[in-house]
């Protein structure tokens, strides 16, 4: 699989960046980045991995099913 490419470090005077240089254990489920164990990041709700910089875009698909199950736990509460 290779090295972790997500990108550590970037600057001005570096315009590609550094990138991690732990080794890869999964892919990122959005843009098929390398990821290694410390940047792989699993969604709550649907468990796939993702890259720190996909997993927020990919969160915010998910608020609506995320209250729906919360309001679907409370109506079960109260009866």
């Amino acid at each position: 699989m290779g090295y972790c490419g997500v990108v550590e470090v970037q600057s001005l005077e570096d315009a590609l960046g550094a990138t991690c240089g732990c080794r890869a254990k999964s892919v990122c489920s959005d843009c098929g980045v390398s990821v290694c164990d410390t940047h792989a990041e699993a969604c709550d709700l649907c468990r796939e991995i993702f890259c720190p910089s996909c997993l927020s875009f990919h969160e915010a698909q998910h608020p609506k099913a995320a209250s729906a199950a919360r309001d679907q736990r409370r109506r079960t509460r109260s009866a």
